[in-house]
């Protein structure tokens, strides 16, 4: 469910603004305008901005309570932009233009502009006075915010992709559940098995798996394959995305939705079936991809008694390490901020022990302090969470924490399973085009433009 902006009642002055020579293409997204939405710069109160929805926000503005009894003297405004457009580009635009909030909400994936652009803080020289030690968070979730002797965020939470399956789906076909060390080959016999015709009327109605459209699912397939999508110095793709092992990766992935037809293409989600989430509550699709933030959606089926469903580690290709993508967030300070001191006071404190409690009765993340983590994972009785910290070691980050304008290239990457699959282009050509086009846009960057 979407929510508007939350209400900012601070009030508003503007201050000093980030460099010129360092954001100043910013200012150019300024026509935006934020006001109406964010407020102005917050001159009596740290003002903390995220993309939560409704429920999210309900925890975090109880973790800003629990904030506010011990720092009375630090007033905190909590607010979402989750409703109001385009998160990151609104965040930028207040930063640019002079009206930061103090506080905001940073995806991994944009890690590299902000601090490209200057407009965030090193947190690092803070630690000692905040009391933040960086050795108790998870690795994988610190690594994103790190930049050499130089940290961006303190971690929120984070999350591996993994394989959710509904398990009465697997019992009417007789299937057994996927299991740890899973290859593609076990998972497109597992898939194959829950295709079925279930009403007999020669048409497939029940399919194993929940096919998307998106790099953002396709990257996990590409490592799972022995496949990459850019050099190890992210300068170039060609002869990475392009080559052999990536050009196979890609072919499996999309040969699940026209030759082996173990999952319904993309345009079916929009009959009367629903999406996909749908489908997979009442076992039209038995197993789907994702993240931990999917657990909020299915636990209510569940404790309803229409659902019962399990997690399992990403399937890979014969010889290839058990792999899969990280996906990670935490809570940054605009370079431009005011009132810096408190600012710093309640970033540290979102990423704190107390806050991640709070946060980790929403089911939407790993949180990032492995200590929260295996509480959580101690308590449930379902198995789940255990799964989602043993795949943690076998994670990856995203391209998108290293190269700057990986947004266009996930754009690109788009093409890379359309044009194959609607037209009927071959992969390789494909993959050889949109990696010359990366090369292009990676070297656009390296020179400024």
């Amino acid at each position: 469910m979407k929510q508007g902006p939350g209400i900012n009642r601070c009030a508003a002055r503007r201050g000093r603004s980030v460099p010129r020579a360092r954001a100043g293409r910013w200012l150019l997204l300024c026509a935006a305008a934020l006001p109406a939405a964010c407020g102005g710069r917050g001159g009596d109160c740290v003002r903390a901005v995220s993309w939560a929805d409704y429920r999210e926000l309900a925890l975090d503005e109880a973790i800003v309570d629990s904030f506010r009894v011990r720092h009375p003297e630090i007033p905190v405004c909590m607010e979402s932009l989750e409703g109001s457009g385009i998160y990151r580009e609104k965040v930028l635009t207040s930063i640019a233009a002079g009206t930061p909030p103090g506080v905001f909400l940073l995806d991994a994936i944009d890690v590299p502009a902000f601090v490209d652009n200057g407009v965030v803080l090193d947190l690092a020289p803070y630690l000692g006075r905040l009391d933040v030690d960086t050795a108790s968070y998870f690795p994988e979730a610190l690594e994103p915010f790190l930049r050499g002797d130089s940290l961006w965020a303190f971690p929120k939470d984070f999350t591996p992709m993994v394989i959710y399956y509904n398990k009465d789906a697997f019992d009417a076909a007789g299937v057994p559940y996927p299991q740890a060390g899973w290859t593609w080959s076990d998972f497109l016999d597992t898939a194959r098995r829950l295709t079925r015709d279930t009403d007999g009327d020669g048409a497939v109605d029940h399919w194993g798996f929940g096919w998307q459209r998106d790099f953002f699912y396709l990257q996990t397939w590409l490592w799972a394959g022995g496949g990459e999508l850019l050099s190890p110095d992210a300068r170039r793709a060609t002869g990475y995305l392009d080559s052999p092992a990536s050009v196979d990766a890609i072919r499996f992935y999309l040969d699940l939705v026209r030759t082996y037809k173990v999952a319904p293409r993309v345009e079916m989600f929009r009959r009367a079936t629903g999406n996909i989430s749908r489908m997979f509550v009442t076992g039209r699709v038995a197993m789907i991809q994702s993240g931990h933030w999917s657990g909020p959606t299915l636990l209510p089926h569940e404790r309803a008694g229409r659902l019962r469903y399990g997690v399992a580690p990403m399937p890979v290709k014969a010889g290839v390490q058990p792999v899969t993508v990280l996906y990670a967030s935490g809570w940054a300070v605009p370079r431009n901020a005011d009132h810096r001191r408190w600012a710093l006071e309640l970033a540290a404190f979102l990423s704190s022990p107390i806050a991640q409690r709070v946060r980790a009765a929403s089911g939407l993340a790993i949180p990032s302090l492995p200590s929260i983590a295996k509480q959580v994972a101690a308590a449930d009785t379902s198995g789940r969470e255990r799964v989602f910290l043993d795949a943690v070691p076998t994670g990856r980050q995203p391209w998108g924490t290293r190269v700057a304008p990986f947004r266009e290239i996930q754009d690109i990457m788009l093409d890379m399973l359309d044009r194959p699959l609607v037209r009927g282009e071959p992969v390789p050509e494909v993959a050889h085009d949109l990696a010359v086009r990366i090369d292009t846009l990676l070297a656009r960057a390296r020179e400024g433009h």
